[in-house]
């Protein structure tokens, strides 16, 4: 395998071209750099009238509320014109579905509390919690414990 990197003052952000003898090999290797640098990828999402650009690993959480799908961060609430499905297959790795209604960013969580009245999810920095239901409970555990 070949790598040439190039430096480029004028770039507003880094790209890749992958050149490979296969389309297995070339998916393989896109989809490894996009889940190694998620720092780099941005999602587009909306407040109050204004678009914004927002990191992907500043994201704590999507939830999907009457017919809206929100994007959390530590402090601030965004929407998003996209479906929580259509999300989850176009979201990086460490992102996860929890619940019928949520994905949750597993880099940005604190603690994870098993409990009689819910499987509960706070985060780093930030007040928000968020509820796991049963069905995706023993799967983010285990993802968990893989991170370790």
């Amino acid at each position: 395998m070949k790598i040439r990197l190039e430096v480029d003052d004028q770039a507003n952000e880094p790209e890749i071209t992958i050149r490979a003898n296969s389309p297995q090999v070339a998916n393989a290797l896109a989809t490894a750099f996009q889940n190694a640098t998620p720092q780099y990828q941005q999602i587009a999402l909306r407040q109050r009238g204004q678009n914004y650009q927002i990191a992907l690993q500043d994201i704590l959480f999507f939830e999907a509320t009457d017919h809206q799908v929100m994007a959390h961060t530590a402090d601030q609430v965004f929407n998003t014109r996209q479906r929580l499905y259509e999300l989850a297959d176009e979201l990086p790795a460490n992102f996860q579905r929890v619940s019928k209604s949520a994905i949750l960013n597993r880099q940005q969580i604190f603690s994870l509390t098993k409990s009689v009245t819910g499987n509960l999810v706070r985060f780093k920095h930030s007040h928000k919690q968020l509820y796991v239901s049963r069905r995706y409970y023993q799967a983010l555990k285990l993802a968990l414990e893989r991170k370790g």
